[in-house]
Order: C-alpha cells, then structure tokens, then sequence
C-alpha cells in the first residue's frame, strides 16, 4: 500500500492540511481534477485533517500524519467514500458488479461509470478490461484509463509485457491516445516500447512501430516548447 503524506501548515492563525496531488487536465490544458498521489507534483489543502484523510482513501491510498505515524485503515479499498456517506458506496458497488455482466452492452455502460471513481479498485477493473475481445468494452476501459494517464503511466508501461496480446496491444492505443496530455513524460514509453516492436504477435508489433515513431515525434515537438 502506498502512503500519501498530510502536511499541517499554519498560516495567519488558521491551520491548514495539505497533501501531494496529481492535477489532471484536458486536452484545453483546463484543469478537471486534482487526486491526492504521492507522487503528486501539486497540492490539496484541507481546513480539517479528516477531510485529509477522507480524500486520501478515496484516491486508494493509506496517509502518513503530520507526526509521522503511519495509518492504513482496514480495507481501505473497499472505502471507495467515507465510511459515513453509504449512498456513495452503495452506488459504487452497484456499478462495479455490472462490469462483470454476461450482457456486453450493460458491461461497457459499467465501465464508463466505474471510471467515475478513481481508486486502486477501479483501477484494477479498467486494466482487466483492457484484455477483453469485446471492441466497446475494451475501448471504455482505455478511455477510462487515459482519463488518469499520469496517475497510471507505470501500470500503462507494465501491461506492455502481458501475457495477454490484447492487453498488450491495449496498453500501445492508451500510449498513443495519451501522446499529446502534458502531463505525461512521454520519453518514459519509448524504451518499453522499442521491446514491443519486437513483439511476437504482429498486430502488437505493427501497432507498437506506429506508437514509437507518434511518440518520438511528440516528444521532439515538446523539447521545443
């Protein structure tokens, strides 16, 4: 599990806690959202440090507290929301059994709305997904996960190396959707993808050469910016 630090700041009398976040933008460059990530380059700043936490477990993350102590509540995947706001779980798990529907039309609908949700659960649905032979339901699921590109760059870069020829070819269209999100450091996807260029199966390898060259190009046309 992953921690995401909470910060306490006191400014002008008032006390402030603030946390690593990862912002996400549109192609406009407008930011949609902000996600607590410890990686994060940004920041959320709370009034409260439960309001801290709740937003931290609601991203699928345990926190470290200002003291330094460490705190993973148990089955924090499973506290998609507060543990207070029963409605938001119950729409939660609603949606996420409907990803697993034999009807496909109903299963992709899933998909669409679990990606409402940014947790680690979700998270593992839409990169299950992205294995699927069904076209709408696996194009969802790539939607969805280039929706939090930056946030699921390392997981894009594993699913690479699948063992499922789908999953892999998936993980190249969610490297060239996402191409031109400033968010991303596009030259971490060139070296993983010089090995698909080698793939096995010729669909990937064809579709990893094309990924390569999109890439490299962005790539150069962002230095120059």
């Amino acid at each position: 599990m992953q921690y995401v630090a909470i910060k306490k700041e006191e400014k002008d009398g008032t006390t402030h806690f603030i946390v690593n976040a990862i912002t996400l933008k549109n192609k406009n460059k407008s930011v949609v959202q902000k996600i607590p990530h410890p990686l994060g380059s940004d920041s959320l700043i709370f009034n409260t440090i439960e309001e801290a936490k709740e937003a931290i477990l609601r991203a699928g993350f345990s926190y470290i507290l200002p003291d330094g102590k460490k705190e993973t509540p148990s089955k924090v995947i499973e506290q998609i929301m507060p543990a207070s706001n029963e409605t938001n779980k119950f729409i939660f798990n609603t949606i996420k059994k409907k990803t697993d529907s034999s009807n496909s039309s109903i299963c992709a609908a899933a998909i669409i709305a679990i990606a409402e949700f940014p947790t680690e659960e979700t998270f593992d649905i839409l990169f299950k997904k992205i294995g699927e032979e069904n076209d709408t339901i696996r194009k969802n699921a790539i939607s969805g996960i280039c929706r939090y590109g930056k946030i699921l760059q390392q997981r894009i870069i594993d699913s690479l190396q699948s063992e499922n020829w789908i999953t892999r070819n998936s993980a190249i269209t969610c490297i060239i959707n996402l191409k031109e999100d400033i968010n991303i450091d596009l030259e971490n996807f060139i070296h993983p993808l010089v090995k698909n260029c080698d793939d096995v199966n010729p669909i990937v390898q064809a579709n990893a050469l094309m990924a390569l060259a999109a890439i490299y190009q962005q790539h150069q046309k962002n230095k120059k910016t």
